[in-house]
């Protein structure tokens, strides 16, 4: 996915130098200018759609980038700017503010943490991602969020991530890295009674095999349910069935296929 992102044109406290979170305020004549000066600069880029935070800002900016576009414009709660709790309307350059800015871990008095950020900003992110994957995406957000995005491309670290700012209108291009397939987990049906299996869990140790999750028959009724259902669907357990065993370890990977044979995994 194809993203550009913007910042929203200016508001009276961006130009009093006052911390804005959640307080809704309308473009200044400049900032409608700026949006005008972002729409020129985005002439001849297509999108397939628009999001935008919620707030009356974002809203403005975006309609203004996307007249004479057909695109539907859509809002999302993840982009809405941080909370700035009790520095809400502070100077931009109150010591309270900037020591919580300068710390990623840490957040702001009443209002919303950067870790709280980051868990709904990534998550839009990758959620947005997979839904829409080939498509070319302009988002319209706000200074905090627009830091954030940055980060999830750039990571940064604390001294980074306070200087780093986006100009009102500024706009920044990413591409969403193509997403990976996870390698093929695997349920391992085994039973710390059964020697085989032990042996099983021993060579996976030994060879720093991770991929896989245990689950003991014997510690759960629900996993022997869901064993017991495998072993009596699948034609790989025929001898064991006949035999009137149980027939563990076995090991079941994501595509479906079934081994007995743990050294398969390796």
């Amino acid at each position: 996915m194809k993203l550009y992102v913007t910042r929203h044109g200016e508001t009276a406290w961006n130009k009093e130098n006052k911390v804005c979170g959640r307080t809704e305020l309308p473009l200044t004549d400049t900032g409608r200018a700026q949006a005008q000066e972002a729409k020129e600069k985005l002439s001849g880029v297509h999108f397939d759609r628009v999001v935008c935070s919620p707030m009356l800002r974002a809203r403005q900016t975006a309609a203004i980038i996307c007249e004479g576009r057909d695109v539907p414009i859509e809002r999302h709660m993840a982009l809405i700017e941080q909370s700035y709790g009790d520095c809400e309307g502070a100077d931009r350059f109150d010591e309270t503010f900037l020591s919580h800015k300068r710390n990623f871990a840490d957040g702001y008095p009443g209002g919303e943490s950067h870790l709280a950020l980051a868990k709904r900003v990534y998550r839009f992110l990758e959620e947005f991602c997979a839904r829409c994957p080939q498509e070319t995406v302009l988002l319209v957000c706000h200074g905090g969020v627009c830091r954030m995005i940055e980060s999830y491309f750039h990571p940064m670290d604390n001294e980074a991530y306070f200087k780093f700012a986006m100009h009102n209108c500024e706009v920044r291009q990413y591409e969403m890295p193509a997403k990976k397939e996870p390698e093929a987990p695997v349920i391992f049906y085994g039973a710390e009674i059964c020697k085989d299996c032990a042996e099983a869990l021993c060579l996976f140790y030994e060879k720093g095999f991770g991929g896989f999750q245990y689950k003991d028959i014997t510690k759960s009724t629900a996993n022997l349910k869901e064993f017991l259902a495998l072993r009596d669907a699948r034609t790989e357990f025929a001898a064991v069935r006949e035999a009137g065993g149980i027939g563990v370890p076995c090991f079941l990977r994501a595509d479906g296929s079934l081994t007995f044979q743990p050294e398969d995994l390796l």
